[in-house]
């Protein structure tokens, strides 16, 4: 009976909590987020920490204010460039699908909707930038939200990075002290894998940029900084921004003549295969492996239920669940079977 009785008690609580969760599913993911930040400033600050042994207040600071002059000199050099190139790619991207289909449309091969009509369809999709704030007092409260958001993330990442050791032992305060060994050593684990895995998402995202900059560049494809740039942020998103990065490339190439378009496509279709099968396995060896399956399912969850926001921290979130749960319950459990002799029991 009181066995019975645990289990109700404990799953009205796992219930509770995970209403509580929902309601609070912004600031969960906004402090998941703001936990990303901090694992890349950790990793640059203790790399900076082995060249020079200074106090870790002062390597992050640095680190910050690198990160901030970096920022402001891509925008003030670039920024406003970058706005102008990306209104003209999305004017050409618009223009290029009503030319594609206008030349299906005299080979019979679709029905007979207008170029025009083509054209204001992908204009939806594709909303001219420069017209963005023309609707400013309607979208006013949703930008100063999104700022706030973004404010919130940094100074999380910032908050945390200063002493993570810290913060991981308030929280270790409220578990049982017989629990905490196995919890710290969990949260050590997790941290790692998270901060490798996040180090090398960026990497990445730097170096797919540049290829693709540096592709479009050699062929001579208008607007290849802001091609490459969008192609670095995008791979971000495993598996689905490789995809996404590649439609603008792809129709950017498409109005250029047949050479340019066939060698564009090949040396895109290189630099993924070249990122998704050889550097990143080969960057990711020291961290836990995903299941491809796994990782685009919880993806296509997160998505439905939060938008942009869950399809970009899906991954981590899913490798960070994987890891808890592999040290919190797998690792328990088999020791467990292994000191009764539970046959049942299957070591990974």
């Amino acid at each position: 009976m009181a066995e019975h009785t645990r289990a109700v008690v404990v799953g009205v609580f796992l219930t509770a909590a995970l209403i509580l969760a929902w309601t609070l599913s912004l600031p969960i993911l906004l402090i998941f987020a703001g936990i990303l930040i901090a694992c890349v400033l950790d990793a640059a600050v203790r790399t900076l920490g082995r060249i020079a042994p200074w106090p870790r207040p002062l390597l992050l600071t640095m680190v910050s204010v690198l990160i901030l002059l970096a920022a402001i000199a891509a925008f003030s050099l670039g920024g406003l460039g970058l706005w102008r190139n990306l209104q003209d790619l999305i004017r050409l991207i618009v223009g290029e699908i009503g030319r594609l289909y206008g030349e299906l449309q005299e080979l019979g091969l679709v029905g007979d909707i207008s170029r025009s009509d083509i054209e204001n369809l992908a204009a939806r999709f594709f909303p001219d930038p420069g017209g963005l704030f023309n609707q400013a007092s309607s979208l006013f409260g949703s930008t100063i939200g999104i700022i706030s958001n973004v404010v919130i993330i940094i100074f999380l990442g910032l908050f945390f990075a200063i002493d993570p050791k810290g913060y991981r032992d308030s929280v270790l305060l409220l578990v049982p002290s017989r629990h905490r060994p196995r919890i710290s050593a969990a949260l050590g684990d997790t941290g790692e894998a998270l901060r490798g895995w996040m180090v090398t998402q960026l990497a990445m995202m730097v170096l797919i940029g540049s290829l693709v900059f540096a592709l479009l560049w050699a062929l001579g494809v208008p607007n290849a900084a802001v091609l490459g740039l969008l192609s670095g942020a995008l791979n971000f998103i495993p598996f689905l921004g490789p995809i996404f990065s590649a439609v603008p490339v792809l129709l950017t190439l498409a109005a250029q003549d047949t050479n340019v378009l066939i060698v564009g496509a090949i040396g895109l279709f290189l630099i993924q295969n070249l990122e998704g099968y050889i550097l990143t396995p080969m960057l990711q060896q020291r961290i836990i492996k995903l299941s491809p399956a796994w990782s685009l399912s919880i993806m296509t969850v997160l998505g439905t239920l939060f938008g942009l926001m869950g399809i970009a921290l899906a991954t981590p979130i899913y490798a960070v669940g994987r890891m808890l749960t592999l040290k919190l319950y797998v690792e328990p459990r088999d020791e467990k079977g292994a000191a009764t002799g539970d046959p049942l029991i299957i070591k990974n």
